[in-house]
C-alpha cells in the first residue's frame, strides 16, 4: 500500500474497497512501481553497478509505454553526471514479465521497446491467477515470431 498522505491524496474519497484497489493493483502499484524504476536510473545506480539487472512486472510498470516521453529526462541527467539516455538505462538493464497481464498489445510494446531477448512469461500467482487463461495460448496468438 502506499504511505497514508499519498494513499489520501491520490486514491482515497471512494468506497474502502474501490480506494484499495485503485491504490494497489488497479492502478497504484503499477505507477509506484514505474517511478521506482526510473529513480534508480536517475540516481545514477546503473554507473556505479555495470552489471545490475532489474525485473519489472505487468510488461514494465507503465515505463515501457512510456519510455519515450521519459526519455525527455535525459537532458537533466547529463547534467548530473549520468553516462546514457534514460530510454538506453532502460533497455540495458531491465527485464520485463507479463505478470499474467496477457494482454498482446502489451506484449508486442514489450518487445517493441526492449526487444525479445529482455521479454519474459511470467504469472501473477497468488496475486491474480486466472487458469483458464494458459501461456501457451497467449503466446501461440501473439503474432511473435517463432524465434521470438
Amino acid at each position: 500500500m502506499p504511505p497514508a498522505a499519498v494513499r489520501a491524496v491520490y486514491y482515497d474519497g471512494f468506497s474502502p474497497a474501490l480506494s484499495a484497489v485503485f491504490a494497489n493493483g488497479g492502478w497504484g502499484w503499477h505507477l509506484d512501481a514505474g517511478i521506482g524504476a526510473l529513480r534508480l536510473i536517475l540516481s545514477g545506480v546503473f554507473d556505479e553497478l555495470p552489471n545490475l539487472q532489474i525485473v519489472l512486472g505487468h510488461w514494465g510498470e507503465m515505463v515501457s509505454f512510456y519510455l519515450e516521453r521519459a526519455n525527455n529526462l535525459t537532458e537533466f541527467m547529463a547534467q548530473r553526471g549520468l553516462k546514457k539516455s534514460l530510454a538506453e538505462y532502460f533497455r540495458q538493464h531491465f527485464y520485463v514479465t507479463g505478470s499474467g497481464v496477457n494482454i498482446t498489445a502489451y506484449l508486442l510494446r514489450a518487445v517493441e521497446v526492449l526487444c525479445a531477448d529482455r521479454v519474459m512469461f511470467s504469472t501473477d500467482y497468488p496475486y491474480a491467477y486466472d487458469c483458464a487463461d494458459t501461456g501457451r495460448e497467449f503466446l501461440a496468438q501473439a503474432l511473435l515470431s517463432f524465434d521470438d
